[in-house]
């Protein structure tokens, strides 16, 4: 049993449900150090001396460093006193700065991806969910360091070559799909903000409700400012329709996925796909994007099948008309596809990652 400290800088949603269930299922120890509750962004400048202090604090009881992206990890090992022996570093990295689509009022976050450049160099061994992620990270990161740097895109091409893939895990002992009738009932439960970008999806809701289709409407998750217009013009548009809406405790939250017929998403961003991963898990059929790390959370046999390549209305049109048992019958398939991503499998591998690390420090 290793002793791990994790450095979390938003231990919140699903930052912390991956952490949660990775400790729960994990044969090692956690000691988890949350940085300020004040918005990630915030976080990135104040969190890295709070940190530092903790691993001074535990330096000789601690075997193994988990870094949680987005972290300012080169400061926080920079902080560190000379007497302080640091021990090995895994950066996780949920998400990548570079990979977020331009905000609502253009550009992207240099600093934000200059930090996550800096956090790929410091760390022993960097961690993404997957393979999307890998290859976007090998793809954009190198040219725009080069563009600052000389020399060191081609440094950072070695050290993203040994990148390691690892898919978030799920917890699925709460999920379990339930038998329906009336219309079909379809999900939505992603956070409110540009880069899932609702206003496609409320867009879609609201033609197909004009076209006289028969469906229900679970809209969950946190509500952003980018996003809080989308949400109330379709609570406005289509109140009779939603079953729930906004963001729920767990309990209401897996309630709502054992109830769905599908799960959709338009978003322009995503590393992974937690919540689409758990609606399937619970028996939705997904109706996603062919982008992004969609691919990778259904069976490559059904991609053609289960991802869009035009829009949603259009998809959506496919499906809502069919009978429930007809719209199911890729279930099973797509159910123990994402058991693979069930902490019970992953786990071990999460925790081999950390045996390795130590081992060769040693």
């Amino acid at each position: 049993m290793a002793n791990i400290l994790v450095l979390e800088p938003w231990y919140r949603g699903s930052h912390r449900t991956w952490l949660d269930g990775w400790r729960e299922a994990s044969r090692h120890q956690f000691n988890i150090v949350e940085g300020p509750d004040s918005g990630w962004r915030q976080s990135l400048a104040t969190a890295p001396t709070h940190f530092a202090e903790v691993i001074a604090q535990n330096s000789t009881t601690t075997d193994a460093l988990v870094a949680s992206s987005p972290i300012d990890l080169a400061t926080v090992a920079g902080l560190l006193g000379p007497k302080i022996s640091r021990p090995p570093i895994l950066l996780y990295m949920h998400e990548s700065q570079i990979g977020y689509p331009p905000g609502p009022k253009g550009g992207r976050s240099q600093k934000g991806i200059i930090n996550d450049w800096t956090a790929i160099s410091t760390a022993d061994k960097v961690v993404v969910a997957t393979h999307f992620h890998a290859g976007l990270l090998m793809e954009r990161m190198p040219p725009f360091v080069e563009g600052l740097l000389p020399g060191a895109g081609s440094k950072l091409e070695c050290v993203l070559s040994k990148i390691e893939i690892l898919p978030v895990g799920i917890t699925m002992s709460g999920l379990r799909s339930r038998s329906a009738t009336g219309p079909l009932r379809l999900l939505w439960n992603h956070r409110w903000a540009y880069d899932k970008d609702p206003n496609e999806f409320v867009h879609a809701m609201s033609i197909l409700a004009g076209e006289g289709q028969e469906f229900q409407v679970y809209a969950l998750g946190e509500v952003e400012r980018s996003g809080q217009r989308a949400q109330s013009r379709l609570v406005n548009q289509l109140r009779e329709r939603i079953i729930l809406c906004g963001h729920q405790d767990r309990g209401a939250y897996e309630s709502a996925l054992c109830q769905s017929d599908l799960v959709v998403s338009t978003a322009r961003q995503d590393f992974f796909g937690v919540a689409v991963a758990e609606a399937i898990a619970a028996g939705a059929r997904p109706v996603l994007p062919n982008r992004l790390a969609y691919p990778e959370i259904v069976p490559k046999s059904l991609r053609s099948t289960l991802l869009y390549e035009t829009n949603l209305i259009e998809a959506l049109r496919s499906v809502l008309t069919r009978s429930r048992d007809a719209l199911h019958q890729y279930q099973s398939a797509t159910m123990a596809h994402v058991a693979g991503f069930e902490w019970a499998n992953l786990a071990p591998t999460y925790d081999a990652l950390i045996d390795d690390l130590i081992e060769c420090r040693q």
